[in-house]
């Protein structure tokens, strides 16, 4: 993260949300912008070099506080399920994620009005008889960015509240310390992506290492929050089954299947355009050179390639006595 330049849309310079950011980044420069977009999108401009020199803009969502939740990720069974973008980009820098492809360049957007969305969020909640399942953090890593900005703990404080409201943080953070002074509440759940230690090194180098989320998924239990763990994407690689076996072994070796409320499992997937435009841009990762399938517009593995990973991985899990598994 380059935090000597930041951009600030004119409109939120002088709100309090914005100097609480500015005095944890002390940034040497401040930029100010009509709008967010101005940067974001900029054009003719190289992804991975600019990943290397990442900025931070701050700004303030006028529109679109919520989305209906894409077919690409599990609703964990809720009718209505909804994602938000509480922020745009993530600090990470994972090989196999989609977000090289859905914008133009790696900057970090964290949108200051939280409470707009919140207050959104409460009136969707009044349009549903029933229970409404909301993930926070798909297009970031909310838990990552918690010390710029305390969104995990107003969301957790709001869902306190609203127990008509389901809500997962999904995060490979282990900056799981950062919540010691919030209450858990039964409809918050902590969802740990986790990763065999060669998928880790070779295509999430920025991340923290397996031991260190082992460490963060066993604090969160200790605590009394709700977790699941989600191994997902998992990556078609040489000797698929063993790495995966000694993953599983190492990873229940240190945290008790049964303080855990769930799984959620898939295989990498992402939508064709956006695969084709990673492409164009230059990554050289050897995910982008396998020969996927491409069927409604998403790309991933053949069906007979994805049958085998998730039913091997479904399997392992169950010897291990879990059985509450969410299949992507």
């Amino acid at each position: 993260m380059y935090r000597h330049l930041v951009y600030i849309e004119k409109n939120i310079l002088n709100d309090n949300a914005t100097k609480r950011v500015l005095d944890k980044i002390n940034p040497q420069e401040i930029v100010i912008i009509d709008h967010y977009k101005e940067v974001l999108n900029q054009t003719n401009s190289h992804w991975h070099f600019n990943k290397k020199y990442q900025k931070i803009i701050l700004a303030k969502r006028e529109s679109e506080f919520y989305y209906k939740g894409s077919f690409l990720t599990s609703s964990l069974g809720y009718r209505h399920f909804y994602y938000n973008t509480l922020a745009l980009n993530c600090i990470f820098h994972c090989e196999y994620c989609y977000l090289q492809g859905m914008y133009n360049t790696p900057h970090l957007v964290l949108f200051l009005n939280n409470q707009d969305f919140i207050r959104a969020t409460k009136t969707l909640i009044k349009q549903h008889n029933d229970k409404i399942y909301l993930a926070l953090s798909y297009d970031t890593d909310l838990l990552a960015l918690e010390h710029y900005y305390p969104y995990c703990q107003e969301w957790i404080d709001f869902a306190q509240k609203e127990k008509k409201l389901q809500i997962e943080i999904r995060t490979k953070s282990h900056q799981v310390d950062r919540l010691n002074q919030i209450k858990p509440t039964d409809n918050v759940v902590l969802s740990f992506t986790l990763s065999p230690e060669s998928i880790q090194e070779q295509y999430e180098p920025l991340t923290p290492k397996l031991d260190q989320r082992i460490d963060a998924v066993q604090k969160a239990i200790q605590r009394g929050f709700k977790v699941m763990l989600c191994f997902d994407p998992m990556i078609y690689v040489s000797d698929f089954k063993r790495i995966y076996k000694d993953f599983f072994d190492k990873v229940f070796s240190k945290i008790q299947p049964n303080s855990i409320d769930s799984v959620s499992i898939g295989v990498f997937r992402m939508n064709n355009d956006f695969l084709k435009r990673i492409r164009k841009n230059g990554n050289r990762s050897d995910l982008y050179f396998y020969t996927y399938e491409v069927k409604n517009s998403i790309a991933t593995y053949s069906e007979d390639i994805k049958k085998q990973m998730l039913l091997f991985v479904s399997d392992e899990l169950k010897k291990r006595n879990i059985f509450r598994i969410h299949i992507l």
